[in-house]
């Protein structure tokens, strides 16, 4: 319900370069080709919507004639009409003409966009409007069901109870940055899911390592790297569990060897030909420009870390999509200080042993951690200075699996886990609510930025349906009836929730003895 909400409530173009990805979903589902850094570039299609409807400030900046919601708020009704009329005169023949700004986004690993452009294909002779917003639910249902099978099955194998299981999930699909990752045409939708489950099935496979899970492994870690480079973070942690494997006589030579040949099988093509095109093995924009490991080690000293781990933090929890509204920081900060919390009761049981599943997964988790300390300063060298931390979306994926990890500590951790379980379920329902009813909808529908009671009240007081159903692309009937219906099922969920947790009395050693 939240994933169709967010997919409906998002307006076109909203999304995190959501033109770019889209761009590439057309020069696929078109043209049947890869398209190339700094030599495809975006359809006429796409430019002339840039100037149909409201942007956020940062993307409007850099399109001639675009304007962002700050200006379309204060355009006339018929200043509307007008622009918006601009979309009815795009045509199926402009899908296929390119324009003259170039489509940034041309390096990313094609997996993502292959699996979009038959939807696309068939799709192709309906409006803009339409088109993006089917791509948009039909990738996040299936990236929601992934994710929920990939949680529920990580949380089974760390052996958490199910109540603080239920917790761990709710927690996750909670947060907006979630759902303003995967909501939205783009490669995240899949990247996503698959970091989930590559640290999934890590952790099965280090509880049970038999052939075939060795090469499910394998071939999970192999559809990531065709979705994005960050996954070649993951090929130490990998190739140090395979030698393991090897070394305790869980797994043979043969099997290991069939599993390295998989991946090289499935990635080779795509890796050699950045290495053919671009001179770069990740093939992303920095590495290409030629930013290196000198410069990458320069920059280390001369970021602030701890701002950049702390705004790292909060955006990524929140962030109010491509136009980067402000949250509370109180608000954020009680949330970011609760999931401190919750890490603090997996941290400090001593008695408790951590199993290799466990051991396996925080090796992957640290791994990760240090290519987004690698992506900061390959950052700030090349926006020179101005960026100094990682993007927030990329550490969707592996927050959820922190999340489940640490929830088991709160299972044994007595009252004090109980408390803080039922405050993150608290603040995570507060979150959601106010997103919804208080930043995004009165920001799209009049440019709302700060949330009093008095702007809000004012908002929804004046019936904001006719400004809504100019900005976002479905029916704004249908976008109430599931705002209404996720708010209830928010607070069903929310009180059973607090009420389990609280009434939990979960003796972990006896549990973990069967």
């Amino acid at each position: 319900m939240n994933g169709i909400l967010y997919c409906c409530s998002l307006p076109l173009w909203e999304g995190f370069d959501e033109p770019f990805h889209y761009g590439y979903v057309e020069t696929v589902g078109n043209l049947y080709t890869l398209p190339m850094m700094n030599r495809t570039h975006i359809s006429e299609e796409i430019r002339r919507s840039l100037d149909a409807v409201p942007l956020s400030r940062l993307l409007s900046a850099g399109v001639p004639g675009a304007i962002s919601f700050e200006e379309w708020a204060r355009l006339t009704g018929e200043q509307k009409r007008s622009r918006r009329a601009l979309s009815g005169q795009l045509t199926r023949a402009m899908q296929v003409r390119g324009d003259e700004i170039v489509n940034y986004e041309a390096q990313q690993a094609p997996l993502a966009y292959l699996a979009f452009a038959p939807l696309y294909r068939l799709l192709s002779g309906t409006s803009l409007t339409t088109r993006v917003l089917w791509l948009r639910i039909a990738a996040t249902v299936i990236a929601t069901f992934a994710l929920f099978f990939g949680l529920e099955r990580l949380a089974v194998t760390f052996g958490v109870p199910g109540v603080f299981r239920l917790l761990a999930i709710a927690v996750v699909f909670e947060e907006q940055m979630l759902w303003a990752s995967l909501a939205h045409i783009g490669n995240d939708v899949v990247s996503i899911p698959l970091t989930v489950w590559c640290f999934t099935w890590l952790a099965v496979t280090a509880g049970n390592a038999t052939a075939r899970n060795v090469l499910v492994l394998s071939a999970i870690f192999a559809a990531g790297l065709l979705t994005k480079a960050y996954f070649l973070a993951f090929a130490p942690v990998l190739a140090g569990f395979a030698a393991w494997l090897i070394l305790t006589r869980k797994i043979s030579l043969k099997t290991a060897v069939a599993a390295a040949l998989l991946v090289l099988a499935v990635d080779g093509p795509w890796y050699v030909r950045n290495i053919v095109l671009y001179h770069s093995l990740s093939g992303t924009q920095q590495s290409v420009v030629g930013i290196g490991w000198a410069q990458v080690l320069g920059a280390i000293p001369k970021i602030d870390w701890l701002r950049s781990v702390t705004d790292f933090a909060m955006w990524s929890l929140w962030t109010g999509n491509w136009s980067f509204l402000s949250f509370s920081k109180i608000t954020l900060s009680m949330e970011v200080l609760l999931l401190v919390g919750t890490a603090g009761t997996y941290i400090t049981p001593l008695r408790a042993r951590i199993t290799s599943s466990e051991c396996w997964v925080l090796l992957g988790c640290g791994a990760f951690a240090g290519a987004l300390v690698y992506q900061t300063c390959v950052t700030w060298v090349h926006t020179h200075g101005e960026s100094t931390h990682p993007e927030p979306w990329y550490g969707q994926g592996a927050i959820g699996v922190l999340v489940v990890l640490c929830c088991k500590g709160l299972s044994r951790s007595g009252v004090a886990g109980r408390g803080i379980g039922a405050a993150l379920s608290l603040i995570t329902a507060w979150i959601l609510t106010m997103t919804y009813i208080a930043k995004l909808l009165p920001y799209y529908g009049a440019a709302v930025t700060r949330s009093n009671f008095r702007a809000i009240w004012s908002f929804w007081s004046s019936h904001p349906s006719r400004e809504l159903g100019m900005v976002l692309p479905a029916p704004i009937p249908v976008i109430y009836f599931l705002l209404v219906s996720l708010l209830l099922l928010l607070v069903a969920l929310t009180a059973r929730l607090v009420t389990q947790v609280m009434r939990s009395n979960f003796d972990y050693s006896v549990r973990a003895n069967g």
